[in-house]
């Protein structure tokens, strides 16, 4: 059973957006490998939603740490306000 986890993120400035944006699209393949699909959405000038698919649990608890981990802290200082929900992929087309 696939699993999805849904961030969504705030920034304080649409720059700070800009700048993450960049980084997560020009190293998406190299730092989550294992995920199935990835859609992300700019929603305003400051917020955005990402959603990974991966194949199990197991595998989105593995990508919690390490690439994942490195990349927030890297940008903890632009993030205004961060939530993630995981759950089961009820429908994929």
């Amino acid at each position: 059973m696939s699993i999805c986890r849904t961030t969504i993120m705030e920034t304080h400035t649409k720059e700070d957006l800009d700048l993450m944006l960049a980084d997560y699209i020009e190293n998406f393949d190299s730092m989550f490998p294992e995920a199935e699909l990835a859609l992300s959405v700019r929603v305003s000038p400051t917020t955005w939603i990402n959603n990974s698919v991966y194949a199990d649990q197991d595998t989105v608890e593995s990508t919690g740490s390490g690439a994942r981990q490195k990349f927030r802290d890297k940008y903890e200082k632009s993030i205004k306000e961060l939530t993630t929900h995981v759950g089961e992929v009820v429908f994929q087309k």
